[in-house]
């Protein structure tokens, strides 16, 4: 499977970033390849030049730090033809070899040279010994092919010889100008028997009948080295020509836009489509103009531009519409750019979006990577700006707008990504997107059961199997199985998940943030979404978001909404994976799970899903404001359920850490303790994780779970369900917790649809308030060990605190103003003592007058 899009640890390929370019200049002798290069140096013409000009190595531009080198030649293409017989010879390709970054044209040209003995009787492989090769020319990037203007014989040896050896050399992939020089010495009327029109006319039929034949020719300029005409512009337009690959951009075969391109550029429209209308009002498109080019449109260049656009649009589909640009007439703009061969413009707008040579979108470092930022953590949720651009991407593509995303309206929000362009969950980009996580997705997908995949090579088959089916899928094709390629069936290939509702589709990317912020991210700024955090958010990010009230555009889309991540744990005999099944809507449902993609080495890791529910506030109409969301909110809760544990092992518990977080930085706000109601033993499972694991500020809730409706009874009078329960109970009392919760929604019972439906809204609401919502008018529930009891330990020591602290104030008040007001006793005849401490006047109040002191 092949992707264009680039992550921040891959290398990068963009043209303008590039250090040198490097331009070859070939022709037959005689056409005035070193005078070309003589006067574009030196700026003067001189009758007399060297042979074979050495490397010129030009000055970077001041835009820019690239160097171009100037390298003459003088033979060529007898080195050319060697090159390309000794290729043929060895099998390997000769555009691999002159294209291969690693390897040098000197290094290719020595190869043939050395290959000369078995080639020599070829055609043409006794020739002179090419320059080039002792030039030393590494990879050469673009080439000027000079011909004569005043010798016709040296233009029909363009088509006939040079271009054909350029492009078996080169694949057809090396950009090509042609130079017509001597353009001083060239007559039209010295061609016998035309006028001068006629023979303009025939000059510029034979020039665009080469171009049609050789596609990588991106310019043919007539020049004059002598009268210094245009001898800039051959040089320019060379470098243009690796600077703005015109490849990527345009299908001259279907004289088209390529897709890639297109993907690009609607990607880019879908981001400065601000009211999600589907066209691009003039606001609109000067926002755009301004962030791309740094300046602003005039009014006159609105207009001006949408009479272009419909002047030369040459199909039925609009390109303006209501006075704003369509899709179509924003890529009909682009259109008349390389028509005109101003790559440059299109070349500038796709580079500030993060686009690279070959169209391959750019994941920002700021966006996968979080290391530097705090603020954007393992606890990243989706934050306000991201609820809001998903709820406006649901209802600009609900087609129908029945509140519902069909498999074609999912098709065309992922159209803007590269092949395979379908949703993250899809299988087909699932085993690529997840593989390096902690914990896989498992999500609905209906047709397109994903259990073969066992990771490793065997996988890499599988999905590249699969995405070279996809292309003959029109066809009807089906791949056959081999020792080395599964068998592929492509008939529901494309069957997403049945219709989305809103809910859903949320839920959907809840899982994935859960999953891994950083790959929900990654697709959001695929889909066009950008991030932007002022400083004052960057401080709050870490915060728990109370609520977020998208746009509204349907009853759902209007309710504010609520993440709450459930980490599910118990032994592998107590239900847990039937009951997430049957909480999640995944019971007797197809679902992808992509095993063998997370980390490497083990056998089982944690698997997410999500469910949601509506949970009503017990509050007065009366006192219901917009501040508050209204009476009723969702809450989407994701399910994280871990393998078999083994609490006294130490790696497991780190593991299990990572998934809760410290205190102050929960990743997780609720943990779901599963046991079987018959199994004394996975209740004990279930206590030993729950000392060993959890802390006491952490939520949780039992669960037991029973495998019909009616109390199954058992022989051994020793074990009862009943005695297993109550065991549960009477550990949630000790503990201050809710009772366990009994639930039968993993039985699977079809007949008893409705009540499972009931118990399932019940035991999910449940969880919601155990998990401390914090919402107005909903009441929480104790799901923290001894959490009264330490609210009324912590208010006794607090008051004790503050009484012990009053009588202590109390005393030093006394004391001080017993100094102010201190007494003397007499003692004796006209004797009196000072009373040190100024005290006495307390110890009068308290013990009444001493006997010293009492009146005679």
């Amino acid at each position: 499977m092949t992707s264009t899009t680039r992550t921040a640890n891959e290398p990068t390929k963009r043209a303008d970033q590039r250090a040198s370019i490097t331009v070859l200049v070939l022709g037959d002798e005689g056409v005035g390849k070193s005078s070309l290069i003589s006067t574009f140096v030196s700026r003067y013409f001189s009758e007399v030049v060297q042979g074979i000009m050495t490397r010129v190595r030009l000055p970077p531009d001041p835009n820019s730090s690239c160097i171009t080198t100037i390298v003459d030649s003088q033979g060529a293409d007898s080195a050319l033809l060697s090159a390309v017989a000794a290729m043929s010879l060895t099998g390997t390709s000769a555009a691999a070899a002159a294209k291969s970054s690693t390897d040098s044209f000197s290094n290719f040209m020595q190869r043939a040279e050395a290959s000369r003995i078995s080639t020599a009787s070829t055609p043409h492989l006794g020739a002179s010994t090419s320059s080039v090769s002792s030039a030393g020319v590494d990879n050469v990037d673009s080439i000027i092919l000079v011909y004569d203007l005043d010798r016709v014989e040296t233009f029909f040896r363009l088509e006939n010889h040079w271009l054909p050896l350029i492009e078996r050399c080169y694949n057809g992939e090396m950009p090509v100008i042609i130079a017509g020089n001597k353009m001083d010495l060239f007559r039209t009327s010295s061609t016998a028997g035309m006028t001068d029109e006629q023979a303009m006319a025939r000059s510029r039929q034979q020039i665009v009948s080469l171009m049609q034949r050789f596609r990588f020719v991106r310019q043919c300029i007539k020049c004059s080295a002598k009268n210094l005409l245009r001898v800039d512009e051959i040089f320019l337009k060379a470098q243009q020509a690796v600077l703005y690959p015109f490849t990527p951009l345009y299908d001259l075969d279907n004289v088209a836009l390529t897709p890639d391109c297109k993907r690009a550029f609607t990607r880019i429209f879908r981001m400065y489509d601000a009211d999600k209308d589907g066209l691009l009002s003039d606001p609109e498109l000067d926002q755009f103009h301004r962030e791309a080019f740094q300046t602003p449109v005039m009014d006159r260049d609105f207009a001006a531009w949408k009479k272009v656009v419909t002047r030369n649009n040459q199909t039925d589909e609009p390109v303006v519409k209501d006075n704003k640009f369509t899709i179509a007439g924003f890529l009909a703009i682009f259109d008349v750019f390389i028509s005109q061969n101003r790559l440059d413009v299109v070349w500038q707008a796709l580079r500030k979006f993060g686009y690279d040579d070959d169209l391959r979108l750019e994941i920002p470092d700021s966006v996968t990577n979080t290391a530097h930022d705090k603020g954007l953590d393992e606890n990243w949720r989706l934050t306000p700006a991201a609820r809001t651009f998903l709820s406006d991407l649901f209802h600009q593509f609900d087609s129908d707008k029945d509140g519902m995303l069909s498999g074609d309206d999912l098709l065309a929000i992922f159209s803007i990504l590269p092949e395979p362009s379908l949703p993250p969950w899809h299988p087909l980009r699932a085993s690529e997107v997840f593989k390096d996580c902690r914990a896989i997705p498992k999500i609905p997908v209906a047709g397109s059961r994903s259990e073969s995949y066992t990771g490793g090579e065997a996988g890499i088959r599988e999905s590249v199997a699969l995405a070279m089916s996809q292309s003959l899928s029109a066809s009807g094709i089906t791949i056959l199985s081999s020792d080395s390629v599964p068998t592929v069936n492509m008939e529901n290939i494309h069957n997403l998940a049945a219709p989305l509702s809103f809910l859903d589709w949320m839920g959907f990317w809840h899982s994935i943030s859960s999953v891994s912020p950083a790959v929900a991210r990654a697709e959001l700024f695929r889909l066009g979404h950008v991030e932007k955090r002022s400083k004052k958010h960057s401080k709050r990010s870490g915060r728990r978001k109370k609520g977020v009230a998208p746009i509204t555009h349907t009853p759902d889309s209007s309710l504010l909404s609520r993440e709450l991540r459930v980490l599910v744990l118990g032994s592998a005999t107590s239900g847990r994976t039937d009951l997430v099944e049957a909480l999640c809507g995944l019971d007797g449902s197809e679902f992808s799970t992509f095993r063998g993609l997370a980390v490497p080495g083990a056998t089982n890791y944690p698997e997410s899903s999500s469910a949601h529910v509506k949970v009503r506030r017990k509050i007065s109409a009366a006192k219901v404001s917009k501040d508050i969301g209204g009476d009723e909110f969702v809450v989407h809760l994701v399910f994280t359920e871990f393998p078999q544990l083994n609490p006294e092992n130490r790696s497991e518990q780190r593991e299990i850490q990572h998934y809760i977080g410290e205190v102050g930085n929960r990743r997780c706000d609720l943990v779901m303790l599963v046991f079987d109601s018959s199994d004394d033993s996975s209740f004990s499972r279930v206590k030993a994780i729950e000392a060993a694991m959890l802390d006491d500020d952490l939520p949780r809730v039992f669960v037991a779970t029973q495998k019909g409706t009616e109390d199954s009874t058992n022989d051994d009078d020793s074990v009862q369900p009943a005695t297993v329960l109550d065991m549960a109970t009477i550990h949630c009392r000790e503990r201050d917790l809710e009772p366990p919760i009994l639930t039968s929604l993993g039985a699977r019972d079809p007949s008893r649809e409705d009540v499972h439906t009931h118990e399932r809204k019940d035991v999910l609401e449940h969880l919601a308030r155990c998990a401390r919502l914090n919402e107005i008018g909903v009441e929480a529930l104790r799901s923290k060990p001894l959490e009264e009891q330490k609210r009324r330990d912590a208010s006794r020591r607090r008051k004790l605190l503050w009484f012990g602290g009053l009588v202590s104030v109390t005393v030093v008040v006394a004391a001080g103003v017993g100094l102010l007001l201190g007494t003397t006793s007499a003692t004796g005849k006209g004797d009196k003592k000072k009373d040190p401490l100024g005290i006495g006047w307390i110890s009068k109040i308290l013990f009444g007058p001493t006997e010293s002191a009492a009146p005679k």
